[in-house]
């Protein structure tokens, strides 16, 4: 196997930070963004991640992204968005120094539809060939860059109650309100001097969102309670 066993575990507060952030981008106008004169709603968002990274029991690497913070400075579109590296490197600089139990991780960005339609029928809640290419470029190396995450947002007619749960490995699907969402991870490696992501559906990436997910298994063994004892394995 050419990369390892990732695990990327998003806290709550990084939770509701991605979807605050990726439903204003799809809801609300941006006077700034217009189509024939008239502002834009369905954009997308871009925002940088910080956290930890940990070695696990049993080898592998979790990566526990704690804050997803939205960068003011990309410039948006409905189907891209251009990131502003000199703010990537500041925000990564001044975390480093000043809340140094957290490290930049990656990013993050949205992929607003129209509706669930448009998504369900190609999987569309994957990372485009787009998002792929332009991670092969030292900057991102440099800096550290590990997770990538994907928050694809459409509207639904009608409001739905559908439990959250996983669509793959790396992948969760949630409904709040008449909006579903999809969120995606992603992990970055180096291969033959290159710096690619990991695959779609890819089994050796899994995604842990308790907030929507709850806790569902053991990332390690875990010991026994027998006989009135507790025993570690």
């Amino acid at each position: 196997m050419h990369y390892k066993r990732y695990i990327v575990r998003i806290s709550e507060n990084a939770l509701i930070s991605l979807i605050l952030s990726s439903l204003e981008a799809y809801s609300v106008k941006k006077k700034d963004i217009k189509e024939k004169g008239r502002p834009k709603s369905r954009i997308e968002v871009y925002g940088s991640l910080f956290g930890h990274e940990i070695i696990m029991k049993n080898k592998a690497i979790l990566y526990h992204v704690e804050m997803a913070n939205t960068d003011t400075t990309a410039e948006q579109r409905r189907s891209s968005v251009d990131v502003n590296r000199e703010a990537i490197s500041l925000k990564a600089d001044i975390v480093t120094s000043f809340w140094p139990h957290l490290i930049y991780l990656g990013d993050f960005h949205s992929h607003p539809f129209k509706n669930t339609r448009e998504v369900l029928d190609n999987k569309m809640y994957f990372m485009s060939e787009n998002d792929r290419e332009w991670l092969n470029d030292n900057f991102w190396k440099q800096k550290g860059y590990r997770v990538g995450l994907v928050m694809t947002i459409a509207a639904m007619e009608k409001a739905g109650r559908r439990a959250s749960g996983w669509v793959a490995s790396n992948c969760v699907d949630a409904t709040l309100g008449n909006y579903r969402m999809w969120l995606s991870a992603y992990c970055a490696y180096s291969q033959k001097g290159e710096y690619k992501y990991t695959n779609d559906n890819d089994l050796c990436v899994t995604l842990d969102c308790p907030a929507l997910t709850g806790l569902r298994w053991e990332h390690a063994d875990f010991g026994r309670f027998k006989n009135g004892q507790y025993k570690p394995l």
